[in-house]
């Protein structure tokens, strides 16, 4: 059984294989590197990939691919060592994952946060042409997000601070992945500090309230 906040071995499957979407890959990057039992699991899985690949007859490369890739994971091995500022008074250092840091190339506070309704602020950081959006979300502690159903899939990786939703409790790098079978979504922001996620959307959120639906394309979401 897979533990709660933790991505079920067919997405790490799908992660290690290159099936995903670029933003999928960079949220669930983002989540395997807080968690060795996760890396342990992906490498697993690249490695039997690479044992079913060996019978297949290789293209020849570009002459710079082996200095492009080095130059790439430079990159990776420099923001796995930086350390983010506080992006308000309530919110503590963290350090992001290594692939979001690397995908940024800049800190949380340099990001511009948008009002996205009482307490939360927003960041899209991308649109994708087959309707996905990456975006940051911080949320006030003691914030309770609008009731919502969704009409596609959602990732939210928590960076910073915690939420609840029912009985289940995120904290950093714990993931939640909500589909449209999740009706009634409402997470509520813990007490004490700000929280930050990172979220993936493949469609449009549907809000409950008309205030929430009048003001849901200004927002985006």
């Amino acid at each position: 059984m897979t533990k709660t906040g933790l991505l079920p071995d067919e997405w790490l499957v799908s992660y290690a294989s290159g099936a995903l979407s670029e933003a999928q890959a960079l949220v669930v990057a983002s989540h395997v590197d807080y968690h060795e039992e996760l890396k342990a699991k992906v490498a697993d899985a690249e490695a039997i990939g690479g044992c079913l690949l060996e019978g297949i007859v290789p293209e020849r490369l570009s002459e710079d691919a082996l200095e492009r890739t080095l130059a790439a994971l430079a990159v990776l091995d420099d923001a796995a060592e930086a350390l983010v500022e506080p992006v308000g008074s309530s919110v503590a250092d963290i350090r992001m994952p290594a692939p979001l840091a690397a995908h940024l190339n800049m800190g949380l506070d340099e990001l511009k946060w948008r009002f996205m309704g009482p307490g939360m602020r927003q960041v899209k950081l991308q649109a994708y042409e087959n309707g996905e959006r990456l975006w940051l979300l911080r949320a006030r502690g003691g914030t309770e997000m609008p009731f919502h159903d969704h009409r596609g899939t959602e990732f939210t990786l928590v960076l910073t601070g915690s939420y609840r939703v029912g009985d289940k409790h995120y904290t950093p790098g714990l993931i939640e992945l909500a589909g449209p079978e999740v009706t009634n979504h409402q997470p509520i922001i813990d007490e004490g500090e700000d929280c930050i996620c990172l979220v993936v959307t493949d469609a449009p959120i549907k809000l409950h309230s008309l205030i929430g639906r009048m003001f849901q394309p200004f927002i985006g979401l």
